[in-house]
């Protein structure tokens, strides 16, 4: 079995409670889909924890980090974060950070931090055009993805989400190409706050979204302790409270 995990964002805690959910299911292998930092406070942590992880890929905020995405490809506030997160960054990060790729391939399985379409790597998967592209490049069954912090289900040949069941465990169609948005660990979005990643199980064609309780006050305290640039601390704030 596999844990999916995506857009950490430097937030230590809350992956610190997915790796100790992960434990008591026994769930020992990880693929990681980029965001592992920006955003949140604590960067250098959140790499070194990632660093066992089967594969780990390169998402937008880790490029722009490393200079591979200027300032006009991000809000205030994440750029904000970034310029911070760069300062933090040592030379050993930013070598880890340059072997990742914004899409791989593990075991059969397609990975995207954002879309499978090498002109749009970085492309938000939540329009019909988006979807299309990125299936036209999907040659497995499945592909997980993150990004939007949403978890959502998306199946070729359709122009709507498939709803996730309610008991969180789906079950992949035989031979219909299906794509995976495990949500955020570190700053999950859609209502729900705690953090949001999948397990799957190959053997079983199950994919199951989880959500763990973290301690979301450390994140708060810490924030406000770095005292972040304005827009920066309030956004952040924002979006995990």
């Amino acid at each position: 079995m596999f844990a999916i995990l995506s857009d950490i964002h430097g937030n230590r805690p809350a992956l610190e409670a997915v790796f100790a959910d992960m434990e008591s299911l026994g769930v020992k292998r990880m693929l990681v889909l980029g965001d592992v930092i920006g955003y949140g406070p604590f960067p250098n942590d959140c790499l070194r924890m990632v660093a066992k992880a089967e594969v780990c890929l390169q998402g937008n905020h880790e490029a722009g980090a490393i200079g591979e995405l200027k300032e006009q490809w991000f809000n205030d506030a994440a750029w904000g974060a970034l310029e911070w997160t760069r300062k933090k960054l040592t030379h050993t990060d930013r070598e880890q950070i340059a072997k990742w790729r914004p899409t791989g391939q593990h075991e059969g399985i397609q990975l995207a931090h954002g879309s499978l379409n090498p002109d749009a790597v970085f492309d938000y998967l939540l329009t019909p055009r988006a979807l299309k592209s990125h299936f036209a490049h999907q040659t497995a069954t499945l592909c997980f993805v993150g990004h939007t912090h949403v978890p959502e289900i998306w199946t070729e040949g359709r122009e709507d989400p498939v709803a996730w069941p309610k008991s969180g465990i789906y079950t992949l169609e035989a031979g219909r190409k299906t794509v995976i948005n495990v949500g955020s660990v570190g700053l999950p979005r859609g209502g729900d706050k705690r953090a949001t990643w999948a397990t799957y199980d190959p053997l079983k064609g199950e994919v199951t979204l989880r959500r763990t309780d973290y301690d979301v006050q450390e994140v708060i305290r810490t924030i406000k302790h770095l005292r972040h640039d304005p827009v920066v601390e309030v956004k952040l704030l924002r979006d995990l409270s």
